[in-house]
């Protein structure tokens, strides 16, 4: 089949229809070298940065909530110090305790038979700072005068605990017990 139209005119429209369908094809493909590839490239970088800056934002959010809680927990040990420093007498003092404790056994109506003064030796975990002085006793009184003085001594500066305690009576001296107690508080030294 032979064109009715002149070779010419059909090379013509060949190159119309190569205009028409290669303008647009040309036209994409400067539109994306020119300003697709060097504006995507530029958001990858945009996101980049913001991934790393919220990298940091969280690892600047963790450090900040760690400092708080380290602040938070020191206040608490501070303030536990400071409370537990007023509870607690200077070693040095200790005598004005013991001469405190005496001074309410008489008023209790308590009798010592001995009162002495020992330093219980401390435990590996605890600060060097703090020493365990205590008090060995043996008294005599009434069953409920020996039970008031004891409350008396639970309210003393640095009173820790009873260690050890015995009421013994005689069938001569009854009402009067006879007690033996030691009794373990707590002082700072001194430096």
């Amino acid at each position: 089949m032979s064109s009715l139209l002149p070779d010419g005119v059909q090379a013509m429209k060949f190159r119309v229809t190569y205009l028409w369908f290669g303008l647009p094809v040309l036209i994409v493909v400067l539109w994306f070298l020119a300003f697709y590839i060097p504006v995507s490239s530029f958001v990858n970088k945009q996101r980049n940065e913001l991934s790393t800056a919220q990298r940091t934002r969280e690892t600047v959010d963790k450090s900040v909530k760690d400092l708080l809680e380290i602040r938070k927990r020191d206040a608490q040990a501070r303030s536990s110090l400071d409370g537990m420093s007023r509870n607690m007498p200077m070693y040095y003092r200790f005598p004005s305790v013991i001469k405190m404790l005496a001074e309410s056994g008489k008023k209790e109506g308590i009798i010592f038979e001995t009162l002495n003064s020992m330093v219980l030796p401390n435990d590996s975990q605890q600060a060097s700072s703090l020493i365990k002085p205590a008090i060995d006793m043996e008294l005599k009184g009434k069953f409920l005068d020996i039970g008031k003085f004891l409350e008396g001594v639970e309210k003393q500066k640095g009173y820790k605990r009873i260690v050890g305690g015995k009421i013994l009576y005689a069938d001569k001296d009854y009402p009067v017990l006879t007690g033996k107690f030691l009794v373990e508080f707590r002082a700072w030294k001194e430096d």
